[in-house]
């Protein structure tokens, strides 16, 4: 096989190197807000080689500031005309973060591309062996300085990060994709994703997870917290001129999460969190598009939204810390039988249940019933999403009556 060390100052010699982008989105609207540079190399005889074969050989062969730099200078011109508020993330070898220097010559780098050194985050990754950490301060300060922003990269895979964390100036943190797979089917996972977002909102850190490919995945991240994401659900690494493709097609609409799989997501948020902090729900219950509940045993509300209470013509004051019976009691003999069996660990979606509004207008909800657990998995709760779906075809749900008056 042939040499890569050897080949790699022909490589960038001849721009074998070249920059790819993968899309960086915010989560709430899909809208996409950057991108992550990452090398790719077009070898002429074994094609494309990705960074992690490469990557070391060009770091051991003291290398590594010809390719950061001549990467830079392509991925600032390239984007040069891309949207003014999207951002590029590229990453730093902790090599790079012994030299004094560095930050002086890609600010000089960017700006005779002309683009805004605020409009790039550089990443260091969390497992990275800082030697000098007191060094590495100064440097990233001196980045900050010149208007650039930090991340701190897959983190989670380390036992650094939360030193690096205290010592060094960073702005965001990349949760690593290790987690993000495991999310939905793991519940300790879902406690960790949940204690790295409370740690992000405590040191006023922009949070960011990796690894997204799937609906599911991208809807449990934003039930916990997260704003921001990237991976493959969102785009593979790619060439500039389909980076800015995606970048203007960002508005295509993308189905929103079933009311059943709302429920099922703010019932795993309260199980990766203390029930004391209900109030960390307060951004996802005015953000969702559907009424939600959270009834505790006795079946009273701790936690209403907007649209529920608009759906009860109450005010949210009328529901929390009251019996769903005092609330709702010409609906009790309907909706209590859920609760009941929510309470004894069935999950119940989709349910349509019709009623009679004063003036005679029938409207009809549909409603999904979750039982929310603790870390010792007994059930505290239910957690209810309700959708008004009056004049929607009836599809296969079912209707529970009487119609009620």
């Amino acid at each position: 096989m042939t040499d890569l060390a050897s080949e790699l100052p022909r490589a960038l010699e001849q721009n074998e190197i070249v920059p790819y982008y993968q899309p960086l989105v915010d989560l709430q609207t899909r809208r996409v807000i950057g991108f992550e540079v990452l090398a790719r190399w077009h070898h002429p005889v074994r094609q494309v080689i990705h960074p992690a074969e490469f990557i070391p050989l060009v770091e051991h062969s003291g290398l590594i500031d010809a390719l950061t730099d001549r990467l830079l200078r392509q991925a600032c011109l390239e984007a040069l005309d891309w949207a003014s508020d999207s951002s590029l993330f590229v990453n730093l070898s902790p090599l790079q973060l012994r030299d004094t220097a560095m930050p002086e010559r890609l600010h000089q780098l960017a700006g005779e591309a002309q683009f805004p050194f605020h409009r790039l985050t550089f990443e260091i990754t969390e497992g990275a062996v800082i030697e000098d950490l007191e060094l590495a301060r100064i440097v990233i300060g001196n980045l900050r300085s010149l208007g650039a922003h930090l991340a701190v990269d897959d983190f989670g895979t380390g036992f650094s990060g939360l030193r690096y964390l205290q010592m060094l100036p960073f702005d965001a943190l990349k949760l690593d994709a290790a987690f993000v797979r495991s999310v939905t089917g793991h519940r300790e996972t879902r406690k960790i994703v949940a204690a790295v977002m409370g740690l992000c909102q405590s040191l006023g850190l922009t949070a960011i997870a990796e690894g997204i490919e799937s609906q599911d995945q991208m809807e449990m991240l934003r039930s916990l917290g997260y704003r921001n994401g990237q991976g493959w659900l969102f785009g593979r690494p790619t060439q500039a001129a389909q980076a800015a493709a995606l970048l203007a097609d960002h508005r295509e609409h993308q189905p929103g999460p079933s009311v059943a799989n709302i429920a099922e997501q703010v019932a795993m948020r309260l199980e990766a969190l203390p029930i004391q902090c209900l109030w960390q729900l307060r951004a996802l219950y005015e953000g969702a598009p559907v009424g939600l509940a959270f009834v505790d045993h006795n079946l009273r509300y701790l936690a209403v939204n907007e649209r529920l209470a608009e759906m009860h013509g109450c005010p949210v004051a009328a529901f929390l810390g009251r019996p769903v019976c005092d609330v709702i009691p010409e609906r009790m003999e309907q909706v209590e039988p859920r609760f009941r069996r929510a309470l004894a660990g069935e999950v119940i979606k989709d349910v349509r249940t019709r009623y009679r509004q004063d003036g005679g207008r029938i409207v009809v909800l549909q409603s999904s019933y979750q039982p929310v657990r603790d870390g010792a998995g007994e059930i505290i709760g239910v957690s209810v999403a309700v959708v008004d779906v009056t004049g929607e075809p009836q599809g296969p749900q079912r209707f529970e009556l009487p119609v009620f008056q």
